[in-house]
């Protein structure tokens, strides 16, 4: 099977803004790679946990409102993330919601290539992004609702995006831009590097890498994440705010390692 090349994620990775901006600030610097970028890949394939199980509690307004459960494994040639919540307390009783994301694919010397994703979510009808990376043609079905488009190079799904980085050195500086779906669309994010920065967490104090996604125009919509450097840059805080300005915090609680 045809494979994105890490010259081509690379390429992407050096591009500090969207076409779409090129009327913006100057660009910001973006780290580059050295020509040992795919064996660096490959020995991270070879070292990164084969299972990981993340119970994460989700906050907003300081008040715990959801909890879940991420299990993300891989064989080296293949991995499998999914990624399961639901609203509790009080929350739970105002409103009943169950949802349960799956993103299976490839691991390789570009890291992680999508070949499924699925959402079901309480009330929702389902949604499904199939990856077919020979024929460059990404599907996109949302209940009876079926198109196919372009695929572009290093498009992730919402689940696979903040695992990317397990397998790909995450960049330190600058920004860039990432195709994600969500079964229903494709979108292009830019995701800036905000900074290294230490957390507090139920794991104890974290030394993370923060990244944000850039909002422009009227976007509303915000979405950030932390990789913890002392955990193969897994995710351990992703917070996803709303269009009202509620900021949702999924925060990882417990880890648990298995394989090698």
């Amino acid at each position: 099977m045809k494979r994105t090349t890490i010259a081509a994620l690379w390429a992407l990775l050096a591009t500090a803004a969207m076409a779409a901006d090129e009327e913006a600030a100057p660009e910001a610097p973006v780290v580059r790679p050295s020509v040992n970028a795919v064996g660096r890949t490959l020995a991270r394939v070879q070292t990164a946990p084969m299972r990981v199980e993340m119970t994460i509690s989700v906050e907003a307004h300081g008040v715990t409102v959801g909890e879940g459960r991420d299990v993300f494994e891989h064989d080296r040639g293949t991995y499998r993330v999914v990624s399961e919540a639901r609203t509790t307390g009080v929350a739970r009783l105002l409103k009943r919601v169950d949802e349960k994301r799956e993103s299976r694919g490839l691991v390789g010397g570009s890291g992680i290539q999508p070949l499924v994703y699925r959402q079901e979510r309480t009330g929702k009808a389902a949604k499904t992004a199939t990856f077919d990376w020979d024929a460059r043609k990404l599907t996109l079905q949302e209940g009876d609702d079926r198109e196919t488009v372009e695929l572009p190079p290093f498009t992730l799904d919402q689940t696979s995006l903040t695992y990317a980085f397990v397998f790909i050195e995450p960049p330190r500086s600058g920004s860039f831009p990432v195709q994600v779906t969500d079964g229903r669309r494709l979108v292009e994010y830019e995701v800036a590097f905000v900074g290294r920065e230490r957390i507090k967490s139920a794991l104890g104090e974290l030394e993370t890498l923060r990244y944000r996604k850039v909002q422009r125009g009227d976007d509303k919509r915000g979405f950030e994440f932390w990789l913890s450097t002392a955990h193969h840059h897994l995710p351990v805080r992703v917070r996803i705010v709303e269009k009202d300005g509620t900021a949702f915090d999924s925060n990882v609680t417990k880890l648990q390692f298995g394989g090698r």
